[in-house]
């Protein structure tokens, strides 16, 4: 069974001609990276963002899984969007809507990956590699073409996870940090990636940008007298239900107008049956009564 996506985020990307900006821990960030491990990502997934990160503190530090493949046998490190920018990568900003009080388990479910100093084997950077070309990549392939629709079902209901233990991709640390923030995703955080991610969120950073315009007054004043003639058709055509006068102030102000005078005798008829039947009652329990007192002289 699959569970229903839960977690919100708006993107927003930055550029190095921005202001000085204090960021806030717990949100991530999308961008692009050379190592040899986020480049074969970005291939599987056909998205130009094939890196992401968890932002830890307001300076914008970052920790994020390692990109390369062999260059470096550290399994996470530190960086900061600050050199993202200075590199001329692109950055989007993550901005999340976490549970209360839950924004410094994110970072610190992060710190915890960071200070357990844990390596990557080449074994283990080979698991990731197949994990990408043989699960990741043919996930994203059938997404993008509808043809392939029921190789995607396939897919979806199928997960093939191949890495070793807190071995993670870029992405996925990004979703399994998330985690402790109330999100829940709808896959295995080991097929989150940053083109999944950036597919999820910049629709609604683009909704939140749309622009409204706003219409002229005298357009307004030209649209009353249809609008009254609207409301006077659907009068003919319908009843309307007829309120209190604007002289009835409190609760009944926009009370129904009674039709007729009749529910309080109703409400007497009603007594009245109840005391019927009640004395009916007590007549046949006390006949009842005698037969068997009767029948009791009797034997």
């Amino acid at each position: 069974m699959r569970v229903p996506q839960r977690g919100r985020a708006i993107l927003r990307r930055l550029s190095a001609q921005d202001a000085v900006r204090a960021f806030r821990p717990g949100d991530f960030v999308l961008t692009t990276s050379d190592g040899g491990m986020a480049r074969l990502l970005g291939w599987a997934t056909g998205g130009e963002l094939n890196h992401a990160a968890i932002i830890t503190d307001p300076l914008g530090t970052v920790v994020e899984a390692n990109p390369t493949f062999l260059a470096d046998t550290r399994a996470f490190r530190t960086c900061s969007v600050t050199e993202y920018l200075r590199a001329g990568r692109p950055c989007w900003i993550g901005y999340v809507e976490l549970r209360e009080g839950t924004r410094q388990e994110v970072v610190a479910y992060a710190e915890h990956l960071l200070r357990a100093r844990g390596t990557i084997s080449l074994s283990g950077r080979v698991w990731m590699a197949l994990h990408t070309l043989l699960s990741v990549a043919p996930r994203a392939l059938a997404s993008r073409y509808a043809g392939l629709r029921g190789m995607r079902d396939v897919l979806e209901s199928h997960a093939v996870v191949l890495r070793e233990e807190h071995c993670y991709a870029a992405a996925e640390l990004v979703a399994r940090a998330l985690e402790r923030g109330g999100f829940i995703w709808d896959r295995d955080p080991a097929h989150v990636t940053p083109a999944e991610l950036f597919r999820r969120y910049h629709l609604a950073e683009l909704a939140a940008v749309t622009p409204i315009t706003p219409m002229p007054i005298a357009r307004m004043r030209q649209r009353r007298p249809d609008t009254a003639g609207a409301r006077g058709d659907a009068g003919r055509r319908g009843a309307i239900t007829p309120f209190a006068p604007r002289g009835v102030r409190g609760a009944t102000a926009l009370a129904e107008l009674p039709r007729n005078q009749e529910a309080p005798q109703k409400g007497l008829h009603a007594l009245l049956q109840v005391g019927v039947l009640a004395a009916a009652g007590l007549m046949v329990i006390g006949m009842l009564e005698e037969l068997i007192h009767l029948a009791a002289r009797e034997g």
